[in-house]
This record gives structure tokens, C-alpha cells and sequence, in this order.
């Protein structure tokens, strides 16, 4: 269970990186929401279109690390990575992020309830 976990947050950076906003609907949950690390928290909806239009430019995904812990409800995928991107028309740039990923099983499918990212 643990490598189908880190495989899906691997699936979620590389589906990011590809603009491959088809992959990540499958990934997230529908009531999935992006805490940016502003503290914005964006709705699903709203960071599948800005991915689609280019606002939300991912360009690499570098994992340094990657948890996982079994939570009562499911698991939490914590991955520290160095992403290259553009946001919002800013010139690109690397940011060290940890995103936490809470991840639940739903109709038989591991599906991410959330991410929260922050620097480190």
C-alpha cells in the first residue's frame, strides 16, 4: 500500500507538470481544495482551469522526500519537492515545497482529499 501511495503523489506531480488536468480529475476528490502556501485555498474547480489557461505553469517536480502515515481516516502523503513554475505570469522560479496530501479510498479508488503546501 505504502509504493501505491507514493506513486500516487508522484502521478499527482508529473499530471501537474504535464498540464494534464484530465489525469488529475481522476486523482482528486470532487471536493478536493489547494492551500497555496499564501494561505489561499483555491477549489478544485478553479486550479483545473488556471492549469488548463497556463495561469498555473509547472514546468519540474523534484521529490526529495516522500512520507506516509495511515491516519483514521485513510493516509497522509507528505512529499517535500524542489517545483519549477510560473504562476500567475511571474518568471519561473524553484520553490522547495511540502505539500500534504490526505488520501482516502473511495468507491475503490485511493482519491486525494486535499494538499496543503508550504515551503521548507
Amino acid at each position: 500500500m505504502k509504493n501505491d501511495l507514493i506513486e500516487l503523489y508522484r502521478n499527482y506531480n508529473r499530471a501537474m507538470v504535464a498540464a494534464d488536468v484530465e489525469r488529475l480529475d481522476q486523482l482528486l476528490a470532487p471536493q478536493f481544495t489547494l492551500t497555496h502556501m499564501t494561505g489561499y485555498v483555491q477549489p478544485r474547480a478553479e486550479w483545473l482551469t488556471e492549469i488548463k489557461q497556463g495561469q498555473m505553469a509547472y514546468f519540474d517536480s523534484q521529490a526529495d522526500q516522500i512520507t506516509v502515515e495511515e491516519t483514521s481516516t485513510g493516509w497522509q502523503v507528505t512529499g517535500k519537492s524542489r517545483v519549477t513554475a510560473s504562476i500567475h505570469g511571474s518568471a519561473r522560479h524553484v520553490w522547495p515545497l511540502k505539500t500534504v496530501l490526505p488520501i482516502q479510498r473511495t468507491s475503490g479508488q485511493l482519491q486525494i482529499m486535499a494538499a496543503v503546501v508550504t515551503t521548507y
